[in-house]
């Protein structure tokens, strides 16, 4: 067998981890079901990296080590990515984020790719949102300056707003020890903000939703990808309503595409951004093993310039910054019993 594995945060955060190894998995049966690699099976190794940085760098320790392991599908988060991605590029091991969005991982490495736009085309697309569609020109953030990814996102988002014509009148941290949702959302109405972007990461998720509930519909909400998960829709129910969200993908995006039906057959239900960008990575490495079955050939096969995969979300290919150019994908939060809440995502069409 070919042997590729998986780092992903099973005891931090188990359902992204689930999420991420459907995607993982649904490429692995397809590709074994029928006769493997040019014959070879695939085998799919896991690794449990807690989105810790330095567990993390350990496991990639490990794995660059092993001569088995011929390509690796994450870290999670961008922080853990920038952290290993130094060791998989010392050891010539191509890694494959389908979920780390920061701006700092696009030329990072010559063997750190990723199937997940940066948060760069995410901040744009809400900012063109905000400023063209809903005609709002004044907006706050909210992010956690602890992560690199909330960091990257909110960033993006004030250039972008400004680019757009727009203002960022505030920023607020949610990893402070004194952080309010109530006096923050009184001082942004207070500054004349008609819109509160939450670029939460996944730890800071709750206080963000305690915005989402002082907020009463009042300001327009807006969120980046880590906001698009079950527990939005649980806690922020009915005041979630109308906030729009930037992702990778949703399931309904793309009419044209197989995938949704095959993964609704194989999971029983709506498989996620997460799983569908997973997918694509796997799918990816596999379409570089059938060419070369080495780490280097890996590598060298995902930068030739003819290389080119059909995934989830369309077709892969990777820039030479490791980057894959793919569009972003605004989601509305509609009453609805798909997920099981009473709301759900839909496509902005």
């Amino acid at each position: 067998s070919y042997t590729i594995v998986a780092s992903v945060p099973f005891g931090t955060d188990p359902n992204a981890a689930l999420e991420i190894l459907r995607g993982i998995a649904q490429a692995q049966n397809q590709v074994n079901s029928s006769g493997g690699i040019k014959g070879v099976p695939l085998r799919v190794g896991i690794a449990n990296d807690d989105d810790n940085p330095e567990i993390a760098q350990q496991i990639a320790s490990n794995l660059v080590s092993n001569s088995e392991v011929l390509g690796v599908v994450g870290p999670n988060t961008s922080d853990s990515t920038l952290a290993a991605g130094t060791i998989y590029t010392s050891g010539q091991l191509v890694a494959i984020s389908p979920t780390s969005t920061s701006v700092k991982i696009s030329n990072f490495s010559r063997y750190v790719f990723r199937t997940v736009p940066s948060d760069f085309m995410a901040a744009r697309t809400l900012a063109n949102y905000m400023v063209r569609t809903l005609q709002k020109k004044n907006a706050v953030v909210f992010f956690n300056s602890q992560s690199n990814y909330s960091q990257s996102l909110k960033s993006e988002f004030v250039s972008s707003v400004s680019l757009e014509g727009g203002q960022v009148a505030s920023e607020f941290d949610l990893s402070k020890a004194d952080f309010s949702a109530a006096k923050s959302v009184e001082q942004a109405t207070k500054q004349g903000a008609e819109v509160l972007m939450l670029a939460a990461n996944t730890e800071t998720l709750d206080k963000a939703l305690q915005v989402v509930q002082i907020n009463q519909k009042r300001l327009t909400l807006l969120g980046g990808d880590d906001v698009y998960t079950a527990k939005t829709l649980e806690i922020g129910r009915e005041q979630a309503v109308g906030m729009v969200v930037a992702v990778p993908w949703h399931i309904d995006g793309d009419l044209k595409s197989d995938f949704p039906q095959k993964s609704r057959q194989l999971w029983g239900g709506d498989v996620s951004w997460r799983s569908a960008l997973s997918y694509d990575a796997t799918v990816a490495l596999i379409a570089a093993l059938e060419r070369n079955p080495t780490r280097d050939g890996v590598q060298q096969a995902l930068l030739s310039s003819d290389f080119s995969v059909t995934g989830a979300s369309g077709t892969i290919r990777f820039l030479g910054s490791g980057d894959r150019n793919a569009p972003v994908q605004l989601v509305k939060i509609v009453l609805g019993s798909r997920s099981r809440t009473g709301y759900d995502f839909e496509p902005v069409r």
